[in-house]
Formats: structure tokens, sequence, C-alpha cells
């Protein structure tokens, strides 16, 4: 009903658009600018942002942009928090048979990631999402990992993902030595309020319909019950549609906007 009453050639708004429909915002650019160093240059880097500003998706869309000849990307979105767990997880995306033991883990995980540099030519990224979750005893074994040579090769770039519990919990004393080796660092806000109208053009153009669906009212009230945080956003203005083409309303104002807000559960 939504795709016919608009003409909408695909559902706007998604959580997971794809690389052309990423809306370049000025925290994007500045995301990708850091991310863009980290791997040029190696080392760790630090992605934080409130649930739902898009920090997940700014990572797997600049990941999935990187050349997979010269990348190997190692993705741990869940983990139990454990250190072994950790180690077990990175070990199963190096496509390793776990070893029991800890320190057999880590001569596993160590050894691979050398080979992967040296005779794949292929260096490897590991982005540990939700980040927050991970115990002390997990930030602390990341040090080691991303320096365990005594040449001091840099044979893995690191990036955690988190809300701001994680840069609360970095700041602890017990993890300046990971703390030291962040080279770059960002915390994702939402969309400004003047993006905001350039935003929605933008996801309903991607959609496929050029014309303003929402008025200056209902962009306004939108801002207010989404602060600019995308998922919100994403999740309120669908909601909205769906109630206007319920209503056969050509255009979202105030009052449908409020509605969906009751309905969307911000």
């Amino acid at each position: 009903m939504l795709e016919a009453f608009f003409g909408f050639k695909k559902i706007p708004f998604s959580d997971s658009p794809d690389a052309k429909q990423l809306f370049p915002s000025q925290a994007w650019n500045q995301v990708k600018a850091r991310l863009q160093f980290l791997v040029d240059h190696h080392g760790a880097g630090l992605l934080t942002g409130e649930v739902g500003a898009g920090k997940s998706t700014a990572a797997r869309t600049f990941t999935a942009a990187l050349n997979p000849n010269l990348f190997k990307i190692l993705y741990l979105h869940w983990t139990s928090g454990s250190a072994l767990d950790l180690l077990r997880l990175l070990a199963m995306e190096l496509d390793l048979e776990p070893a029991h033991y800890r320190g057999d883990l880590v001569r596993q995980i160590s050894q691979a990631l050398v080979r992967l540099n040296r005779s794949k030519k292929q260096h490897p990224l590991l982005i540990c999402d939700e980040a927050q979750l991970l115990r002390h005893p997990a930030l602390e074994q990341l040090p080691l990992l991303l320096n365990f040579d005594m040449d001091s090769s840099h044979d893995l770039t690191l990036l955690l993902v988190g809300q701001p519990l994680l840069r609360r919990t970095l700041s602890l004393q017990m993890h300046e030595p990971l703390r030291q080796r962040i080279a770059v660092q960002y915390h994702l806000e939402g969309l400004a309020r003047e993006e905001l109208d350039a935003y929605l053009a933008h996801q309903l153009k991607a959609a496929g319909v050029s014309q303003p669906l929402f008025d200056d009212t209902a962009r306004q009230a939108l801002y207010q019950a989404t602060k600019g945080i995308l998922r919100k956003v994403n999740k309120l203005a669908l909601t909205a549609l769906r109630l206007a083409a319920s209503r056969k309303a050509a255009i979202v104002d105030e009052a449908i906007l409020l509605d969906a807000t009751s309905e969307a559960l911000l």
C-alpha cells in the first residue's frame, strides 16, 4: 500500500542502506576521513555514539569499499565479553580451529596474522562491534594482539565500535596500554537540524520520489522527537508515511507525525 500510494520504487528509510543511499552528512565525512587514516597507518581506532546513531552502518559501509585483496575484514559483533571467548571468535574469523588453551589461542592468532600480512599480502582489520560489552580482561588482551613482534610490526588494525560507556571504560588506568594505541577516534551524534531536510529528501529520492512528503511542521516535530538519531528518524519517518497512506494524505503534517510518534514508541 505504501509503495503504490506514494509511488515508491522501494521502501525508503532503511536501517541498512546500500552505499549509494548513504547520506553524506558532516559526521559521515568526518568518520570516513578518520577510518581512512586508520587503515593507511594501522594501529587502533575508536568509534562511539548513542544507540541508533549509525556506528555499525558507518563501519560496514567503509570496510565494504576496501580492496578485499589488500584487506581481510574480521568482524566480531557479539561476544560474551570474556577474553577467551574473544580469542575463540577471532580465531574462527581467521578460519582457524580454536585451540583449547588461551596461550595456544594467542599463538595461533599471532601466526595467522603474520601469514596474512607476509604471505598473502592481506592486512587484517578487526572490528569489535558493541565493544562496550567486553570485560576488562578482554580489553587488556587487545594491545597484545596489536603488538606481539619484537620488531614492533603492525600486523593488525583494530576498530572498537560501541556506546558512550566504552569511552568511560577506556579512561580507566588499567586500559592505558590500549588507550595509548588509539590513533583516531570519533563520537557520532545525530543529524544537525539543518541536515534533516536534506536527509529526508535524499531518502525519498533514493526510493524514487522527488517531491517533498513532509511539511515544515512535520519536519520540526520529527527532529524534536528524534534529535537527529538516524535509526529513530528512519523508524518515525516510515511510520508517519504509512499512517499518511492509510489516511489517503498526500503530505505528512504535524498531526500525522505526532500520531506516528506514539505508535513508533520512541
